[in-house]
């Protein structure tokens, strides 16, 4: 690789090992306290627990992180 693309890559890169996710997936969001459509999808997020479906959860937690986004 040449110099000159080396340093285009560097520049391109700088400043962004720092940047952190708009939210942390690791772990499942909080429902904002006296919110029903936050109730409604920690409900449904725990019935696919019970149920043992990841999918149903993972889906719950999307639904309740875009709600969380978009209304709080």
């Amino acid at each position: 690789m040449s110099a000159s693309v080396k340093a285009a890559n560097q520049r391109s890169g700088e400043g962004n090992s720092t940047a952190e996710p708009p939210f942390d997936i690791s772990t499942p969001p909080t429902p904002v306290p006296d919110c029903p459509a936050c109730s409604d999808l920690a409900a449904l997020r725990h019935e696919a627990l019970v149920r043992g479906d990841g999918a149903a959860e993972t889906d719950a937690n999307v639904l309740l992180r875009r709600h969380q986004r978009r209304d709080h």
